[in-house]
């Protein structure tokens, strides 16, 4: 683990420093629980302006990494191999070992308590892969000795854009609960589920950092998230490094509550106090939570979570049709607007038969994901939030409005929300029916009592139609 200082500590007029807000339903836990799983997120990510990098989740928190390719010669730079470069190498980046004789050689003066000024960058050459440092190292490297170069400053970049640009709606923590998001309609994406609805990925996988991007770049049509194309694509790859974290993190957070609470909430307290007969047993029942001994998969928990979001990268998670598009035609629209309405689609129960997001499913009551039915009828988010279906006719996709985009919304679903995938239940050919209809349904000109239905002309390039 690093632990990352942002030089953003408080100052003047009293001010705090800011705080990850937990998650509300740690409030429910019994008190000796909630210290336990405030010690367990303070211990492994620190706070906003003094982070922990934990190497095991796949964040690229530094400018680079690499290995030593051998012992360098008298006033010779350093050879490396670099396994990352999330950042450009620049002079004065500070330069980390993290093995070999130079760790070990840093250890000692710091045992010593003679700690070594830090190395920095003194000169890179991108043709070479020659890295000459500020100053002497204390031990000769070897090959295959580990380093970092910028040691959290992608992330530490990233902090800082991430205030500027985002955190007014989306939070310290990336709740979704900024000073702006109560304004807001839709509510602000929470990150700490890990899921982000517009993606590339399929159904069961988390997002790309190329989904992140495409979103930071095109902003979402139809909702208050801007686009920031103005950003450099390093500030754009900061805020995403440091959105992957922020999720991470509170996916964390969020299994660490989920292991807890069936024995350790005030309501699994109070039902075992009725139930046990006697103080003994009781205390027997909650020996952990005196002891701060609570169930601790936390190692299995992380390894999965970091497990998901390597996933997610590989090039096969990526949605990738079989076939070539189908021609846009009249035919095409006319098969489309057929699956449309069919039962094994089912679209027009959410989008309404004319496409205008209100079918019948808006109107029914729906079940959370506890199986409880819900007080107030209509769709729900994976959130909390009411969801209402896109209205097609008006053209607007927020998740894109590329052939390839509706594609992938059809194929893989929106994910967090109820529109599932049909990558299983529909033909590539269907599929690509689907997409010429809805991206015709803008174009059409439909009255009551017009009879059948006539397809569109088709849109051709009115709608973009490249991949």
């Amino acid at each position: 683990m690093l632990l990352v200082g942002l030089g953003m500590g408080a100052s003047g007029c009293g001010r705090a420093e800011p705080e990850f807000t937990p998650r509300a339903e740690i409030k429910g836990l019994i008190p000796d629980a909630q210290k336990y799983v405030h010690e367990v997120m303070d211990q492994n990510f620190g706070t906003p302006t003094h982070m922990v990098l934990w190497e095991r989740f796949p964040v690229h928190y530094h400018a680079a990494q690499g290995t030593v390719d051998g012992p360098p010669g008298p006033d010779e730079p350093l050879k490396i191999s670099l396994e990352q470069r999330t950042l450009p190498i620049t002079v004065g980046m500070e330069v980390t070992f993290l093995s070999g004789k130079v760790l070990d050689a840093v250890r000692e003066k710091d045992r010593a308590r003679k700690p070594l000024p830090p190395f920095t960058v003194a000169a890179y050459d991108e043709s070479t892969h020659a890295l000459t440092l500020s100053a002497d190292l204390p031990a000769a490297p070897a090959a295959g000795d580990h380093f970092v170069v910028g040691p959290g400053e992608v992330v530490r970049q990233g902090r800082l854009l991430y205030a500027e640009h985002c955190l007014h709606c989306h939070g310290v923590a990336g709740d979704g609960n900024g000073p702006t998001a109560k304004y807001l309609n839709p509510h602000p994406r929470d990150y700490r589920l890990g899921i982000f609805k517009f993606t590339s990925t399929i159904n069961a996988r988390r997002a790309q950092r190329d989904d992140l991007a495409r979103i930071i770049g095109n902003g979402i049509p139809g909702t208050y998230m801007p686009s920031f194309r103005l950003l450099t694509p390093t500030e754009s790859t900061a805020i995403i490094e440091y959105v992957l974290w922020l999720s991470m993190r509170g996916e964390t957070e969020f299994k660490r509550w989920q292991a807890l609470k069936a024995d350790f909430s005030q309501t699994a307290l109070k039902e075992s106090r009725e139930k046990h007969s006697t103080d003994a047993k009781f205390m027997n029942r909650y020996k952990p939570a005196w002891e701060n001994d609570f169930p601790s998969d936390f190692e299995t928990e992380t390894n999965f979570i970091a497990g998901q979001w390597r996933s997610a990268q590989e090039a096969d998670a990526v949605v990738t049709p079989k076939l070539n598009r189908t021609p846009t035609s009249a035919e095409s629209i006319a098969r489309g607007h057929e699956l449309f309405n069919s039962a094994t689609a089912k679209c027009a129960s959410c989008h309404g038969a004319a496409g205008l997001g209100n079918g019948p499913q808006t109107l029914l009551p729906q079940k959370d994901k506890e199986g409880q039915d819900r007080k107030e009828p209509g769709l729900f988010d994976d959130w909390g939030n009411p969801i209402q279906p896109r209205n097609l006719r008006t053209g607007i996709y927020r998740g894109g409005r590329r052939p390839i985009d509706i594609y992938c919304r059809i194929s893989a679903g929106i994910k967090g929300t109820p529109m599932p995938p049909f990558a299983t239940a529909l033909t590539d050919e269907q599929i690509w029916d689907l997409v010429n209809y809805v991206m015709s349904i803008p174009f059409e000109d439909r009255h009551l009592g017009d009879g059948p239905f006539v397809p569109a002309k088709p849109p051709g390039d009115q709608v973009a139609a490249t991949k």
